[in-house]
């Protein structure tokens, strides 16, 4: 009873053919964003591999903000290839923890997303208090305070930027852990080693830290300071709320 993949395809006469990778729909941040060239080592932007079992697929019609349905489910069966050296005992074990890599993962993104955007709301806001009509007042020393803030937090979500052009040993990140189960994990069909359950522990408890911390910087100190710029009748900056109670 649970959707697992949806593909929408526009109407056109004739036979039209899809298929489906058997796999979850990725849950990564929304983004429209294309590279200029071709990268083969990209990767694609996939989920996790489902279990063999037994599937429905129906296919309706939308048009105008309705939903019509146009056939009644058919079932099919999802079978695993007999080709697989170390099979996981535990198939059910293995997707779920495959799953749970992959929610990390797309937090990991949203907050590196987030980070993204405070940074270009900095950016903007000191712009829009150098053309204010109104003195500095204490705005300098709350921009330092909340760049200082998100250098640490990148130091610990990504490890020293100066230490990684050096070429010097560091603590694995959160950042590095979870890229690393998840590159191990994706396509893999056997179960997760120990290290990799480890690796996910320790990921997660740090990390959901440092999500606290981003959260935080953003709600009490970035919008507060937009709040402050909107009663200085400074410029408008992207994202600021056009409310004062906001």
């Amino acid at each position: 009873g649970k959707v697992v993949k949806k593909e929408f395809k526009k109407t056109s006469k004739g036979l039209q053919r899809f298929k489906w990778n058997l796999r979850y729909t990725p849950q990564s941040p929304i983004s429209f964003a294309r590279p200029a060239f071709y990268n083969p080592f990209a990767g694609q932007p996939e989920g996790t591999l489902v279990n063999p079992g037994t599937y429905t697929v129906e296919m309706s019609m939308y048009n105008n903000g309705e939903v019509t349905s146009l056939t009644s489910p058919v079932s099919f069966e999802v079978k695993a290839l007999n080709n697989t050296v170390m099979p996981a005992a535990d198939r059910d074990s293995k997707t779920e923890f495959q799953r749970d890599v992959a929610a990390l993962a797309s937090e990991l993104q949203i907050t590196q997303r987030m980070l993204s955007e405070i940074s270009n709301k900095m950016r903007h806001i000191k712009q829009a208090i150098k053309q204010a009509e109104q003195p500095l007042g204490g705005f300098g020393t709350t921009i330092l305070a909340i760049e200082g803030e998100m250098r640490d937090i990148s130091q610990a979500l990504y490890g020293d930027q100066v230490k990684r052009r050096l070429d010097i040993d560091q603590p694995a990140t959160p950042a590095s852990r979870i890229g690393s189960i998840g590159y191990e994990q994706k396509y893999s069909t056997a179960a997760p080693t120990a290290t990799h359950l480890e690796n996910y522990k320790i990921a997660k408890e740090e990390f959901d830290i440092i999500k606290k911390q981003v959260e935080q910087l953003y709600k009490e100190k970035v919008v507060t300071l937009e709040r402050q710029l909107k009663q200085a009748g400074a410029p408008y900056t992207p994202g600021r709320a056009l409310s004062t109670q906001n």
